[in-house]
């Protein structure tokens, strides 16, 4: 389910390809993306998972734009705060560094060329992803690898499950996103459009708000929001598999 994955003309995510799909999708554009998330709180409106499937399927609209396969979502999470929240649950970032290590061992042997590794939840970027493909090269890995969060693509914004992350999976995932948990009150402190608040305290448990962190999204996210940082995400993207940025364009 997915802005994108709903439309597919060609399948794109590995995991519902044959081999000789992903055999044909790997010849025409060698590309791979890996989506990494977490299993943790996003507020009442939202669902537990919604960081590695906002990648994926930020990923899935990549792939229909530039060509690549898409691999399954990858559902651990490191640091962030929240581990003591209900449904949340973090790991330790070294046997994660290893995965990442592992996997691009794996993609070169299959043939792919390029990789890009997104943080859906993002302290994973700087825990355990980046380490992980400095440890590929060091090894002499050969692909082009790119570690990113959609937050390092110029002029796009992030947050922990308030106005942003909530107006992605509004254009993304629309179905599991619930604005009427948010309608109780109180309803008398809705910040203004440009205000970032953080209502990770305990002293917020029970508040529409409760773990968020960022811009209210009461009544500033929408569809639209997340569609434009969406599109500014991708775009930014495409770019980097058509080597058309700089290393300071890229740096994060």
């Amino acid at each position: 389910m997915g802005v994108y994955s709903d439309c597919l003309k060609d399948e794109v995510r590995l995991e519902y390809m044959r081999p000789e799909q992903a055999a044909a999708a790997k010849e025409r554009f060698p590309y791979i993306y890996v989506p990494f998330g977490s299993i943790e709180w996003h507020g009442y409106q939202n669902v537990v998972g919604l960081d590695a499937l906002k990648a994926h399927e930020q990923l899935v609209g990549l792939a229909v734009r530039a060509g690549g396969v898409v691999y399954p979502p990858v559902y651990f999470g490191t640091g962030g705060g929240h581990k003591e929240y209900p449904s949340s649950f973090m790991v330790d970032m070294e046997p994660m560094t290893r995965i990442v290590t592992n996997l691009l061992d794996g993609f070169e042997r299959d043939g792919y060329r390029k990789a890009i590794l997104v943080s859906g939840h993002y302290p994973n970027h700087a825990d355990f992803i980046k380490g992980g493909i400095e440890a590929y090269k060091s090894a002499g890995g050969k692909m082009d690898a790119l570690a990113i969060a959609e937050v390092h693509a110029p002029g796009v914004l992030g947050d922990h499950a308030a106005k942003h992350e909530t107006s992605y999976m509004l254009y993304l995932h629309p179905e599991t996103v619930d604005m009427q948990r948010l309608t109780t009150e109180p309803q008398d402190d809705i910040g203004p459009p440009d205000e970032r608040l953080n209502w990770m305290g305990d002293e917020y448990e029970g508040h529409p708000c409760y773990g968020l962190v960022g811009i209210d999204p009461r009544t500033h996210a929408t569809a639209d929001c997340g569609k434009e940082f969406t599109d500014g995400f991708v775009a930014f993207l495409e770019q980097w598999l058509a080597g058309d940025l700089s290393e300071d364009e890229i740096s994060s």
